[in-house]
């Protein structure tokens, strides 16, 4: 296999951010289920291996999930997700079906290999104000953890941003371990961005940074969050925000990315970039 021939591809789509809503700063609710629909046309016509949605399906309301998953059916590609923060701006009785409800574990963090890649799916929704009943140990211990956030001037001390736990940060550590050990490349998927500094990133962004860092078969983190999109890199790293499909009122936001052995491809539609990520 030469570097000229793509080993597989995928699609990502972030932030559709369905609910049947009037439109509001900037973001279009009801467009949302049209450009879904339009963009798995598209990305049903090419040979893709599966598709990632990097988190915020609705926007608000657990019904919301009913019409934009009947959406989602359309696409012949295997979805893998991740939970956003406007996936849990439910009902309270709810909040604790979201997970099921989009076909995932409680814990909402995991992980799959694909011909020698790695992916690996966070939760950050974990530690947050909003994922857990109002009354419960975990929102208490979260809004403490916001308050002294907030008090250190910590840039992304957001009741909107949430983190991950020790627990899944030891999760994230071994399976990153496991797939190094066997000869895996990897690919961490989350809906919040971790690099470069950003009001929209993961709590305890830094954390994170730091332990895929260290491992050189890390290639790249893909996230959503800040509809804006973003990118950095950090040592062999790339850290890349999709953009918002929610965002605008007519053009669409999706992708498709290359894998190749020497670098990523990615195919930007709409208002997202096209980009070659290389891989040291």
């Amino acid at each position: 296999m030469t570097s000229e021939q793509a080993l597989f591809s995928f699609g990502v789509i972030a932030d559709a951010q369905y609910c049947d809503c009037e439109s509001a700063i900037g973001r279009h609710y009801r467009k949302s289920t049209q450009k879904l629909a339009d963009c798995l046309q598209t990305l049903n016509q090419h040979k893709l291996s599966f598709v990632l949605d990097v988190g915020d399906l609705i926007d608000r309301d657990f019904s919301s999930f009913d019409k934009i998953l009947e959406v989602y059916g359309q696409s012949k590609f295997r979805v893998y997700r991740t939970l956003g923060n406007h996936d849990y701006a439910v009902e309270e009785n709810k909040k604790q079906q979201v997970a099921t409800r989009l076909g995932m574990h409680d814990s909402a963090y995991y992980n799959f290999s694909y011909l020698g890649w790695r992916f690996i799916i966070l939760n950050g929704n974990e530690v947050s104000t909003f994922a857990h009943p109002q009354d419960s140990k975990a929102t208490k211990e979260a809004e403490a953890r916001l308050k002294q956030m907030q008090e250190n001037n910590a840039i992304n001390a957001k009741e909107w941003n949430g983190g991950i736990s020790r627990k899944q940060l030891g999760w994230l550590r071994t399976k990153v371990e496991e797939a190094a050990s066997q000869g895996e490349r990897i690919i961490v998927m989350g809906h919040y961005p971790l690099y470069p500094k950003d009001a929209h990133n993961l709590w305890n962004d830094e954390e994170v940074v730091n332990l895929l860092t260290r491992y050189p078969q890390v290639v790249a983190y893909f996230n959503g969050h800040n509809h804006s999109g973003n990118y950095g890199q950090k040592e062999h790293v790339h850290f890349l925000n999709f953009k918002g499909m929610v965002e605008s009122e007519q053009e669409n936001s999706f992708a498709i990315v290359e894998v190749y052995q020497d670098r990523l491809t990615v195919k930007g539609f709409g208002r997202e970039d096209n980009r070659e990520l290389m891989i040291g």
